[in-house]
């Protein structure tokens, strides 16, 4: 009986393939084992993912798979289920998901060389051989070489084909073969001090309501609850989950947005837990990487701390999956394979029967709505600090900084105390306007206008990095006037150090702290009192170790309400929060002045009372009025590519597609997207909003199936 294999590659394709099972690999070939099977001119390891009994593509003729690798299966029936779900969701590889779960030492690159057969030998000898045939005839003679030595030697530039034509002809032959890392021995564990503590800071009624949780956990039932509360009651309620998970011989798997905080995180669990925690991420050593697999696959690592690549760790017996500031954007991944960490989450934890609990001070809007009609918000008694918090309303000031502003870095710096002041956006201005003819510079490759830097006189795009010198006049109209628009780190600094001259100022940056050895050269001048002012961008407010200081100025934080983002109230919302914390207690005499042109905006208001539920109480009327989510389940289809205009008119048959797949799916677009930062590459994108998630699930994997290009898909439901 012949059998037919679906193989899914660990490249960036959304569709799988089917192979012919040959004969003595019937036994073998099952799925979660690897196989070489011939893609296109080569052959690539990959997946195999479930077996059929009848032929699949009757009308198209099957290959057959060239060996199976694995003797026994290394994804499991639940890792298989779960990455093909992640998969489905995001229209994302399945197999580049199926690769990120396999350690170093069982990752394997195939090669492949290319050697001249007899035939070829007697065409090259018999000169019947075309001038391209010909070249690579003479480079290869009685060798054998890479493809990419071909390329090299010949330059042939279609080379891919052409081995592929000489291929059927009989003249070339290629060779694979494939390279296995080697298998490393696992480290021997490292024993820790331990500090065994009680939970002080879990109150009876969060505390009762934690012990509720040992029912599903008792029985492997998937169970979600989300944990309202600042970060040390809200870490105190996780360690108390833990130890009952950990007492049942389970395994807990604890996310965190971003790599930074993992390792004081991870010590602090060691002494309160008396366990060994492991780290999973993808900077990790080779040799870190195995070793933390094994240890995780073997049960012996109970406990796994880290960014979004945790998800992928091999532990088979997991009670317990902590999501930690659940209202950071760190957790999607943009680049292939797409995916949200948030969500993946929950499907690996519905997989796997286990408890899955969320946690931040300022949940997202989504998150939290769905907590509290869905019964399972646990709100935590926190320490009801309140910060001294003013707003300066800059409409009516002259100048960069507010009186308010000023007086307080005045105040500070004459008890010479540090103080921090925050602006998110790099250079001088976010760019030159022509007040007589109103030309803005642009970049030429992703068409936006060119950020200016004063220091270095230059324009750059802030997407490729692209730069030109800053021209002295109007390259439209000869003006010798171009105006500096939307106030940027640089002139925030050049005005604090016209105004406290004596004053010891420094800037973080992305343009001014290049290299992480800077960036820590700066911080440990702050924290040792060799800086009195320093001013930073996003960049600075995502430092862990920053001192809590008396001085906290906050400048624009509106800038993000101009985003072209339903999400944009609860991005300033949650930035000026972030901001806030770097602040000391409000009893210590610590003020924040947070200074900004909308000081009656709802976002920026209750932001400064620190009253997330006054905030989301005005954010979720909007979402409703307007069917934004939780109210709508929606996707952010982008495609990209060099040239706009193909990729408009494929967007144009995206649409044409879903209107013919249901007329219960909203459109909006095709629109311009921003360019891929780094890349130069253009975008357009088509958002999709439905009231059923599974509805907008299937439009997508129906309607992106012929949509030739290459895309990203970004769910919010």
């Amino acid at each position: 009986m012949t059998l037919y294999a679906e193989v899914v590659f660990p490249l960036p394709l959304s569709q799988s393939f089917f192979y012919i099972i040959p004969p003595k690999d019937l036994d073998g070939a099952k799925p979660g084992v690897r196989i070489i099977a011939p893609l296109g001119h080569k052959m690539q390891a990959g997946f195999i993912v479930q077996v059929h009994e009848h032929r699949p593509l009757a009308d198209i003729p099957l290959k057959e798979i060239r060996e199976v690798i694995d003797e026994e299966a290394v994804i499991s029936p639940v890792a298989l289920s779960f990455t093909r779900r992640l998969s489905a969701h995001y229209c994302s590889s399945w197999g580049e998901f199926l690769q990120a779960m396999l350690p170093p030492s069982l990752e394997i690159k195939t090669s492949a060389k290319v050697r001249l057969t007899e035939k070829g030998i007697e065409a090259l000898q018999n000169k019947t051989l075309s001038r391209e045939e010909k070249k690579v005839a003479e480079i290869l003679g009685t060798n054998a070489y890479s493809a990419f030595y071909l390329r090299r030697r010949s330059g042939v530039k279609s080379l891919r084909s052409l081995i592929l034509r000489m291929d059927k002809k009989g003249l070339v032959q290629v060779l694979e073969g494939k390279k296995r890392p080697k298998k490393r021995e696992p480290a021997p564990l490292r024993a820790r001090p331990t500090q065994l503590e009680l939970d002080f800071l879990v109150d009876p009624a969060a505390r009762s309501a934690l012990d509720a949780m040992a029912g599903p956990l008792e029985k492997k039932i998937f169970a979600p609850f989300y944990l309202f509360g600042d970060r040390d009651a809200r870490r105190a309620a996780y360690v108390h989950l833990i130890r009952s998970v950990l007492a049942r011989s389970k395994q807990v798997l604890y996310l965190l947005p971003e790599l930074a905080p993992s390792g004081p995180l991870r010590d602090m669990l060691e002494i309160r837990l008396g366990e060994a925690v492991g780290s999973f991420h993808g900077q990790m050593s080779e040799n870190a990487r195995e070793r933390e697999w094994q240890k995780i696959k073997a049960g012996t690592r109970r406990i796994a701390v880290g960014p979004r690549s945790v998800l992928f760790a091999p532990a088979e017996n997991v009670g317990l999956i902590i999501v930690d500031e659940e209202h950071d954007d760190a957790y999607v991944q943009s680049e292939s394979p797409v995916y949200d960490a948030r969500r993946g989450a929950w499907l690996i934890a519905a997989e796997r029967g286990s408890l899955l609990v969320s946690g931040s001070d300022v949940p997202t809007v989504e998150a939290f709505h769905k907590a509290r009609t869905g019964g399972y918000l646990i709100t935590l008694a926190g320490s009801g600090e309140k910060k001294n918090v003013l707003i300066a309303d800059d409409r009516s000031e002259r100048g960069l900084l507010t009186q308010a502003l000023r007086e307080g870095l005045q105040k500070n710096l004459s008890a010479g105390r540090p103080s921090l002041v925050f602006l998110n956006r790099r250079g001088y201005a976010s760019l030159l306007f022509c007040p007589r003819c109103g030309l803005i510079p642009k970049c030429e490759r992703c068409d936006i206008s060119l950020a200016y830097y004063k220091k270095e006189e230059r324009l750059v795009c802030r997407y490729c990095n692209s730069s030109r010198p800053k021209t002295s006049s109007c390259p439209a109209c000869g003006s010798r006037v171009m105006e500096p628009r939307g106030v940027g780190v640089e002139a925030v600094e050049e005005e604090l150090r016209r105004l406290f001259s004596r004053a010891r100022i420094s800037s973080f940056d992305s343009d001014r702290v290049r290299t992480k050895a800077a960036g820590e050269k700066v911080l440990r001048n702050f924290r040792e009192g060799k800086i009195d002012i320093l001013v930073g961008t996003q960049m600075l407010a995502h430092q862990t170790e920053l001192p809590p200081v008396a001085m906290v100025g906050i400048i624009n934080p509106e800038a993000l309400l101009a985003f072209a983002d339903f999400r944009a109230s609860q991005k300033a919302f949650q930035a000026i929060h972030r901001l806030m914390r770097f602040a000391a207690s409000g009893d210590s005499g610590a003020e924040i002045v947070i200074q900004t042109a909308f000081p009656d905006h709802y976002s920026i208001r209750e932001a400064a009372g620190q009253d997330y539920l006054a905030y989301f109480d005005q954010e979720i009327r909007f979402r409703r009025l307007m069917n934004y989510p939780p109210f709508a389940a929606m996707a952010e289809v982008v495609l990209v590519g060099r040239d706009r205009r193909p990729l408009a008119r494929k967007a144009r048959d995206l649409v044409g597609r879903v209107k013919a797949f249901s007329r219960d799916i909203e459109i909006l677009g095709p629109a311009v997207s921003p360019p891929s930062p780094g890349k130069g590459e253009r975008g357009v994108q088509v958002i999709l909003k439905s009231r059923e998630s599974e509805t907008l699930e299937a439009c997508l994997a129906e309607c992106l199936k012929t949509i030739g290009a290459r895309r990203s898909v970004v769910r919010y439901d």
